[in-house]
């Protein structure tokens, strides 16, 4: 028999202490000490999420549009290289300098892929870091104002089911937006 993977054993010991705990069994259920919100709901729905989703693209189309053409003219070279070395016309001296000539080409993409995609990273972190401020500040008012003891993130801490009067997404949407 297949051992269960360790985060479904984390899961069920705290899915067994919270039902250890949580007391008996009554028609009503109990008010819930726990509230969920989904992140990328609120970066994607949200106002100011869709603001800065926009500022980004804004900022990176020019290098994207750069490294689609690089990317195509790889692609181009890749399918001519091929045809010549097919159809032999080609000599072996003149193939491998296309060749080499195409492993350039692809190694200054890379790297030029990876400095985007880390100043990527870099200008996000820098415009999400005020929206995520605020969705830390808004979902703790609301824990606060409904009494809650934590608050969990959906995506990232493996919540599998929650109650939907359990979910503050929404209240967090309108509470950042509120504050633009």
């Amino acid at each position: 028999m297949r051992a269960l993977p360790r985060p479904f054993l984390a899961l069920a010991s705290a899915a067994a202490i919270i039902f250890l705990f949580s007391g008996p069994v009554s028609a009503q259920p109990a008010q819930s000490s726990i509230g969920v919100f989904d992140l990328q709901k609120v970066f994607a729905d949200s106002q100011r999420g869709k603001e800065v989703k926009k500022a980004l693209e804004a900022d990176f189309k020019k290098r994207q549009d750069e490294l689609k053409k690089k990317e195509d003219e790889i692609k181009k070279l890749s399918t001519e290289l091929r045809q010549l070395a097919s159809s032999g016309s080609a000599s072996n001296d003149d193939l491998r300098k296309k060749d080499e000539n195409l492993k350039n080409k692809v190694m200054a993409y890379q790297e030029q892929l990876a400095a985007y995609n880390e100043e990527m990273r870099k200008a996000e972190e820098q415009k999400m870091k005020p929206l995520m401020d605020s969705v830390v500040q808004a979902a703790g008012e609301l824990a606060k104002s409904r009494g809650y003891l934590v608050v969990l993130e959906t995506q990232r801490s493996g919540v599998v089911f929650a109650l939907e009067t359990m979910d503050m997404t929404a209240e967090i949407i309108k509470a950042i937006d509120k504050k633009k």
